[in-house]
């Protein structure tokens, strides 16, 4: 999530915004899987980076609602050595389109935009888009499979590249799920990451931590994560009797 990893702007961190569903990829992985957090419920992700000069600190918070559709508002803040602190604000919906279950895939689109703000002599905001989409696998024995394809859009240098990711999830225990992933965006470094998640309460809290680097990278490219995961109930009922229910779908 590329502000924290790719090389061109912090801002690309969002265009694989760790919005998963209860089971599969959420934090503390970078490539998305293809669910949304549970109908009528939110989550809030959390987590803090480390890097060689830099620590950057994230809280994203999500809701479904509607139409089996999840919108993410999220702010992060980038302290980095001899550097002036860097912004960001998040907007993102993400629509499934096929739930995912053992032996087929799950689909998903992704869309966002990400702000970034400094006060910084001269800096001067913008406004980047992305879009997404995650495609999901689950095996019959519990491994996962995630495969993303994407483009993001720098306004300051009015370009867009491609992005991608795959990463798969491993149970080691009914609360423990280790996982590993490459991702990247055209012109920068690719890149590795391994952590783990467990969670402290099933379905309701979740702790993390990673490490990666870039794949052709020196220790100095190295980071460390540590993240918390909270996910409601659903927040209310479902439909009255005799009333339709509002799906957001035409």
């Amino acid at each position: 999530m590329k502000l924290l990893i790719f090389g061109r702007s912090a801002c690309l961190c969002a265009i694989f915004l760790i919005n998963g569903a209860v089971a599969w990829a959420a934090r503390p992985m970078v490539t998305d899987d293809a669910n949304v957090v549970d109908p009528r419920s939110c989550q809030n992700e959390s987590w803090v980076r480390f890097g060689h000069t830099s620590i950057e600190r994230w809280t994203v918070p999500g809701c479904n609602f509607w139409g089996d559709t999840e919108v993410s508002l999220g702010a992060n803040f980038l302290s980095e050595q001899n550097r002036t602190n860097q912004q960001l604000g998040l907007l993102q919906i993400k629509k499934r389109w096929q739930v995912v279950a053992p032996g087929q895939w799950g689909l998903s689109t992704t869309l966002g935009k990400v702000q970034s703000t400094s006060a910084a002599p001269g800096f001067a905001p913008t406004m980047d888009t992305y879009v997404n989409i995650p495609l999901t696998w689950q095996t019959s024995q519990g491994p996962v499979l995630h495969l993303n394809l994407g483009a993001y859009h720098h306004q300051a240098e009015r370009v867009t590249q491609s992005t991608w990711g795959i990463g798969g999830e491993v149970p080691l225990h009914p609360r423990m799920f280790a996982i590993m992933e490459a991702f990247g965006e055209a012109g920068n470094r690719s890149k590795v990451q391994l952590g783990l998640r467990y969670w402290v309460v099933p379905q309701a809290v979740q702790i993390d931590t990673t490490m990666g680097q870039d794949i052709q990278g020196t220790s100095q490219s190295r980071w460390l994560s540590l993240g918390l995961r909270l996910i409601t109930q659903a927040l209310y009922l479902g439909c009255p009797a005799k009333r339709p229910c509002f799906t957001g779908l035409s």
